[in-house]
């Protein structure tokens, strides 16, 4: 379990009913039912934000910010921001909440938004509660594309740095890989197509930081890198069902040990089954390319594994 996702488990004084981690293990979504509890807070470099469901009362948080001593009502959020450290009473609460490793933003034009007003009130914001809403909705339909949950934490960062009075300032516009590149990091997703791959793993082979490398891929294809793996793997995976390949020993080759999370990564990417496809036979044309497994192409809303 990764370090994020394994503290909030320790943390629950029970087990934690639902929680969703996207692909690098940066990003945490859950939904649970939380005793009313008391204790230290903080993490030096956690954001954590919790859209209120059900319960509430009083919630009290003193912190290094200041002083929160307010009634907490369903429809509103708390903000734990990095580096807050202090003490928390809180009354029994069903929460929809987000932690979020800010260790990713270290890279990024300008670091994690300084938002230090938001720890010292409740919130009450359609747009955030829409985007958790709409990630949990997703997941439970296991209809999350790979970097799906990234960019939705990315657009809960920049509409917190909005609600604290920053102007939005857009990254500035990455160079896109080159058709060497594109081709030299084929290969190596060909080569390797049945490990495990992470983003830093495909950005060395380029000899890049991998905040650079997203970026750049990003603007080459229009995908982040999980989505583009995934979209290689499938397009491979089509190839060798057409070819007579069984379902299980392509989703083996493709490093799928479970093959219903490699048919429902298929099914995003083809619009199909791999059974149905493969019923098809060499009647295809060649690799279907769906553009909708990127997350910043379709509506903006797991892992392949």
């Amino acid at each position: 379990m990764p370090a994020l996702a394994d503290q909030l488990h320790r943390e629950a004084a029970q087990p934690m009913e639902g929680t969703v981690t996207s692909e690098d293990g940066s990003v945490v979504l859950l939904r649970h039912g939380f005793q009313a509890s008391e204790g230290p807070m903080g993490h030096p470099h956690q954001l954590r934000l919790g859209l209120l469901l059900a319960g509430g009362g009083n919630l009290y948080q003193r912190t290094t910010a200041g002083v929160l001593h307010a009634p907490w009502h369903p429809g509103q959020f708390n903000v734990v921001l990095p580096g807050d450290h202090g003490h928390y009473a809180s009354p029994a609460v069903e929460l929809l909440g987000m932690a979020i490793d800010t260790a990713q933003w270290r890279d990024a034009p300008g670091g994690f938004p300084d938002v230090p007003s938001l720890s010292l009130r409740l919130h009450r914001d359609p747009v955030i509660a829409s985007v958790l809403h709409a990630l949990w909705s997703s997941a439970q339909a296991d209809a999350c594309v790979p970097g799906f949950l990234q960019y939705g934490a990315e657009v809960v960062v920049r509409r917190l740095a909005q609600l604290a009075g920053q102007p939005h300032a857009r990254p500035p516009m990455a160079a896109p890989l080159s058709s060497r590149q594109l081709r030299q990091l084929q290969g190596f997703i060909e080569e390797h197509r049945s490990q495990p791959l992470d983003v830093a793993a495909l950005a060395g082979v380029l000899g890049m930081e991998p905040t650079t490398f997203s970026r750049a891929l990003r603007a080459a294809t229009g995908m982040p890198p999980y989505a583009y793996l995934t979209q290689q793997r499938m397009q491979w995976a089509q190839c060798a069902l057409s070819a007579g390949q069984s379902v299980t020993d392509v989703a083996l080759a493709c490093g799928y040990a479970n093959p219903s999370k490699f048919a429902a990564a298929f099914r995003r990417v083809a619009g199909c089954t791999p059974s149905a496809w493969a019923a098809q036979g060499t009647t295809h044309p060649g690799p279907i390319r769906r553009t909708d497994a990127d997350p910043a192409s379709s509506s903006r809303g797991r892992g392949n594994r």
